[in-house]
């Protein structure tokens, strides 16, 4: 194998890591990267590497941030006995959009898929399940994707709760089924917030 086809094997193999980019996406964008002037291709490799190194998930509810505590959690004006349990921090940009809910949120950074060998004990509810024994947390509104992981995850999520004195809703009204809650839009999601249904 000639040095060329090893170095970019390798490019194509990693770049391949990120959700969504196959081999042939990966391949494109390694093409595009050797187009790239060398100045371009630093500013980016050190936007990764400041990425890795300074956003870390909040020690209370796993949103990323540059702080040990997020900018939600820090939040004075937010609600603290409420809490919207989310898959991905990326699902909290798009309920901060709708401007309809003002509580805590708690993010598992991920779902159960058996698919995937992702479990029950792959989940990071352990935080959450804590504050709510402990009686900090009235409300707890779950909003797991309307797909068959995040069903799955929801019904893990209330089985973990249900045994305390707190109020579980799931999302509800608008939200179509197989959509991420990332993509849908904010007048939908805001809708879904309002009108969640008592589980």
């Amino acid at each position: 194998m000639s040095s060329f086809n090893k170095i970019f094997s390798e490019a194509v193999k990693n770049i391949s890591h990120f959700p969504g980019i196959g081999k042939r996406s990966a391949e494109r964008i390694a093409f595009s990267i050797l187009k790239m002037k060398a100045e371009l291709v630093e500013r980016i490799t050190q936007s990764i590497k400041d990425l890795n190194k300074h956003i870390k998930p909040c020690k209370l509810c796993n949103n990323f941030s540059t702080q040990e505590v997020c900018s939600v959690c820090s939040d004075t004006r937010r609600k603290k006995d409420i809490v919207c349990v989310v898959e991905e921090p990326t699902d909290i940009m798009a309920i901060e959009k709708t401007s309809q809910y003002k509580g805590l949120y708690y993010v598992l950074l991920g779902s159960i898929s058996p698919l995937e060998g992702i479990n029950e004990e792959s989940l990071n509810i352990g935080k959450l399940v804590n504050r709510v024994k402990k009686g900090q947390i009235k409300e707890v509104i779950i909003s797991t994707d309307p797909d068959t992981e995040g069903e799955l995850t929801a019904q893990y999520v209330i089985q973990k709760l249900s045994r305390y004195k707190v109020k579980i809703y799931r999302i509800a009204i608008g939200v179509p089924l197989g959509t991420k809650i990332e993509y849908i839009d904010s007048a939908t999601l805001g809708q879904a917030l309002t009108k969640r249904q008592l589980i």
